[in-house]
């Protein structure tokens, strides 16, 4: 019992002091709302958490957590007095009262959700670690990093025969970030012995704060309380991200939750043109860049839509250059050339049996894949209004990495042995979850699409 508070006491240290960073930034804007704040106040908190590692390690001093708590205290305090130094202003009312029916979607979703994460969260506490990455990829570096209480280098199995050197380490993935690691360590260093079952207790919070930084940002867009619970639920229930919460201890959620809460932020400053919001984008972009290799491929993505919004002409040329240099490479490019962990191809390998099935026809994303379609399909007329352009650049530069990744890299072949292709489109799930919630915003709300939509107030949250 000692452990298990003390799991959960490292994970709500962290989430308090990115709250209130979270809150101090945003405080003098109609987008400081609680969700919003819990929501992305965890992912804020554990990537603060890490760099504080990250600095510990870089000046060779041994993890220490009395010192990294401070840390973390003295971070939340100067939060909390940066936002008491910055005014509040008013919340904009909403004048359309919710219907009884309304209030009821409200609330069986919202226990919906409940029930669902409650039941994910029994079945990842009571068990070890499992899965192939989750043991070759990241517990390796967790393990040895927790031991040694620094960022012991890991090196290739060819380096490590070669060099002999007892302070070295090898796993099958040495590149990988040590962001998610690190969040492992942070749990572990409050506990009194190693548990596979509490490091994974970052997962659950996670796992949380992406639902309510949904939530908190389809209030903002204009939707209802009710619609956006419903949106929320609809994406928490997706049986491939409920897998990664239960067998925690892969990145893929921790890229899919900062790549959603960047590409979310990015779409609301684009609306809003609040430096702050993009600030708060910015800060979910670095986190997602420094989880996974994977995700700076992402984030180019979504720099063309931070493109787009500056200027739309530009960022449809960005996209137009973009296609032609990649036809330049098929055309006159070498076979073979490596790129972020991959090896791009010339001639294209056929997955589209494997990724039709997996989007389709299986049960990986009940219809997801259908409902995105159709609502493009739907909406296709104002795909590139004023409102929508920056989002939908984004989501077609998405479509193109996948393109690309899938059918002109290394990766086909994780593909087509299905190892690799639900982890990879796990990466981009929140992100068009939530462009397909703004499609039908949009469509329900045309005259408040352009402006900013108000702000949640405290019995709407």
């Amino acid at each position: 019992m000692i452990d298990v508070l003390a799991a959960a006491a490292s994970v709500a240290l962290s989430w308090g002091a990115g709250v209130l960073v979270v809150r101090a930034l945003l405080r003098g804007t109609s987008d400081d709302a609680p969700p919003l704040a819990i929501g992305y106040g965890y992912l804020v908190g554990a990537f603060a958490t890490t760099l504080a590692m990250r600095a510990m390690a870089l000046a060779h001093v041994r993890w220490n957590l009395p010192v990294l708590v401070a840390i973390l205290v003295a971070l939340g305090a100067l939060a909390a007095w940066l936002a008491r130094k910055r005014p509040a202003l008013p919340r904009a009312q909403s004048h359309v009262k919710a219907t009884g029916i309304e209030r009821a979607a409200l609330a069986v979703a919202s226990l919906l959700i409940v029930v669902r994460l409650s039941g994910i969260a029994a079945d990842a506490m009571v068990s070890p670690l499992r899965g192939y990455d989750v043991w070759a990829h990241w517990a390796t570096k967790t393990r040895v990093w927790l031991e040694t209480g620094t960022l012991s280098p890991f090196v290739s199995a060819e380096t490590w025969l070669a060099r002999g050197d007892p302070s070295l380490y090898m796993d099958a993935n040495p590149g990988h970030p040590g962001t998610v690691p690190l969040l492992q360590v942070w749990t572990g260093l409050f506990l009194r012995d190693w548990s596979e079952s509490l490091i994974k207790l970052p997962w659950l919070a996670m796992a949380i704060a992406l639902a309510c930084a949904f939530y908190a940002q389809a209030r903002l867009a204009g939707a209802t309380a009710a619609v956006a619970a419903i949106a929320t639920w609809l994406v928490m229930s997706l049986p491939v991200l409920d897998g990664h919460i239960a067998s925690a201890g892969a990145a893929d959620l921790f890229l899919a939750a900062a790549l959603g809460m960047a590409a979310m932020a990015t779409w609301r400053w684009a609306r809003t043109r609040d430096r702050r919001m993009a600030m708060l984008a910015a800060i979910a972009a670095a986190a997602a860049a420094t989880i996974k290799v994977e995700g700076l491929i992402w984030l180019a993505a979504l720099l063309a839509g931070v493109v787009t919004a500056v200027n739309r002409r530009a960022g449809y040329a960005l996209a137009i250059v973009a296609v032609a240099a990649f036809a330049g490479y098929l055309i006159f490019g070498p076979e073979q050339y490596p790129l972020l962990g991959y090896v791009l191809l010339s001639r294209p390998v056929n997955v589209t049996g494997a990724l039709v099935d997996h989007v389709f026809v299986f049960d990986n994303w009940h219809l997801a894949g259908y409902v995105l379609i159709a609502l493009v399909a739907w909406r296709r007329r104002a795909l590139f209004a004023p409102a929508l352009a920056p989002a939908t650049i984004t989501v077609a530069a998405m479509v193109g990495v996948v393109v690309v990744v899938f059918y002109f890299s290394s990766a086909a072949g994780g593909v087509l042995d299905e190892t690799l292709v639900n982890r990879f489109l796990l990466h981009a799930a929140p992100t068009l979850a939530f462009y397909a919630l703004l499609l039908v915003v949009d469509a329900l709300a045309p005259s408040t699409a352009n402006a900013s939509a108000p702000a949640m107030k405290p019995a709407d949250a």
